[in-house]
């Protein structure tokens, strides 16, 4: 009779065990994780009066949104590396030799040599269902990486009657540079199809917490989309970036070289199509602010309204005409720069700020902030920091800066109202943004004593352990 008695305790303790464990689980929340491709800060809640974007500027007042958030590399695969392995590109082990684009799967392996794992993975490993659609790393994400996948779908062109790529615009390089209305209807969009599948799995039932990535394509180049977004932009209402035609003259030629292979300001000018250029990129904008504003519906409608965290991001800013250049890939902070938003609808957590953070931050600090945010176990093998302490605390001192790379080519970091770029040339830009927020007037050779210092106090923070080697791949 004790036998039973004791066996029949225990039998009970391991029933309250793993009922814990599962009960554990289920309050864990939801992460709708969303990629937006080549987006710059041209969104109406980051100051944009033109952009038409009411879906990500609802999320933005419901959340914490990060005014001087920064990209890690500002091309499309290395920052997507960075971002869902919470790490340097360089850092993964991708150095100077080999592709600057690495497949997938390379990425995968990366992480795992370096004992760790990508973001939806480590989720995962916690008991996560993670789905996936759209552009996420350079491609989409492996299929077995994931529960669900749908893949990224294709590049939307325009097509002659032959079914060959026809150009509208621009005819100067190899890249995928190029504007105007579209041949196709808005439903055959990749990214619309993206959008529809998330709504489509926000609108099932699910055991487990789910980890679900979205990646939307648009503004990446080309920038095609249907007349009828284009015609939210009529031509004579747009207003162009500023612009300053001498700002060459106080910059190394390192930085005019910089992927200089796309058209600038004064060819723009010379053949009429700055706004029209401008119009593109805003309507193919507006066109993803769509498609995110119906996931958001879905969520809203859905059960894990209140239970689930959204993140909005990213992976590299884009210039359209500011220093004279159409193009990401610069160390100034129209490529560096992105959008960021975190909600999390939780009690206690995001109370509905209003105010932007101002402090600089990367895009590697996603990593640890969701971990945190969804109670898992840290990894200490990302590199970058959690920012729950900013959204708890908008304007928390952080003294933290914020660094981006390009192999070969430069290393730059923003720390306080400063940017500080060192060419492979050993040559150099300073930026003070608090009076010069166009990046206009070069202080290197400045010899106030203040600019002076600074410039002393930016070349050291390049001597941190962490990036080092970004640094001296610059060189």
């Amino acid at each position: 009779m004790k036998r039973f008695l004791l066996l029949f305790i225990s039998l009970v303790l391991i029933v309250s065990c793993s009922s814990s464990k599962k009960v554990k689980t289920e309050k864990k929340p939801n992460v709708l994780f969303i990629a937006v491709d080549d987006l710059n800060d041209w969104a109406g809640y980051m100051g944009n009066n033109q952009t038409i974007t009411p879906n990500m500027d609802a999320l933005a007042s419901q959340g914490t949104f990060f005014n001087s958030a920064h990209c890690q590399y500002a091309v499309c695969g290395p920052s997507r590396a960075s971002v869902m392995s919470g790490m340097y590109y360089h850092n993964l082990g991708f150095g100077i030799e080999g592709s600057l684009q690495r497949k997938d799967e390379e990425v995968v392996n990366a992480a795992k040599r370096k004992g760790s794992s990508l973001i939806y993975q480590y989720f995962s490993d916690y008991g996560y269902k993670t789905m996936a659609a759209g552009k996420l790393l350079h491609h989409h994400v492996p299929e077995e990486t994931v529960d669900v996948s749908h893949g990224r779908g294709s590049w939307d062109f325009n097509f002659d009657e032959n079914g060959k790529k026809k150009r509208l615009n621009w005819f100067g390089s190899k890249g995928l540079l190029d504007w105007g209305p579209i041949n196709k209807p808005e439903n055959e969009m990749s990214d619309y199809k993206a959008a529809e599948w998330a709504v489509d799995q926000l609108s099932q039932k699910h055991d487990k917490p789910f980890f679900l990535m979205t990646g939307f394509m648009r503004p990446h180049t080309p920038l095609y989309i249907q007349q009828k977004y284009l015609d939210m932009y009529p031509l004579d209402e747009i207003e162009l970036p500023p612009y300053k035609a001498d700002d060459y003259d106080d910059i190394p030629e390192a930085a005019k070289a910089v992927w200089n292979s796309y058209p600038d300001v004064p060819w723009a000018i010379k053949n009429n199509q700055w706004r029209k250029m401008l119009q593109a990129y805003m309507a193919c904008i507006t066109f993803t602010d769509t498609q995110v504003g119906k996931i958001l519906e879905a969520l809203e409608n859905s059960p894990y309204r209140d239970n689930t965290i959204v993140v909005l991001w990213s992976d590299h800013g884009f210039h359209m005409g500011e220093k004279s250049r159409f193009q990401k890939h610069t160390a100034w902070d129209r490529s560096t720069k992105v959008p960021l938003i975190i909600k999390d609808p939780r009690s206690g957590s995001v109370n509905g700020l209003t105010k932007p953070v101002e402090a600089n931050v990367e895009l590697i600090d996603l990593y640890p902030t969701l971990l945190e945010l969804c109670g898992l176990p840290e990894n200490k093998v990302v590199e970058g920091r959690s920012l729950v302490p900013l959204i708890k605390n908008p304007t928390l001192k952080w003294e933290h800066p914020a660094y981006t790379f390009r192999r070969g080519k430069y290393a730059t970091v923003k720390y306080g109202s400063y940017r500080f770029t060192e060419y492979f040339d050993g040559s150099k830009e300073l930026y003070n943004q608090e009076n010069d927020p166009n990046e206009w007037n070069n202080l290197i050779h400045s010899t106030n004593d203040k600019d002076k210092e600074v410039m002393k106090h930016m070349n050291g923070l390049f001597q941190k352990p962490e990036v080092i080697l970004g640094y001296e791949e610059s060189k």
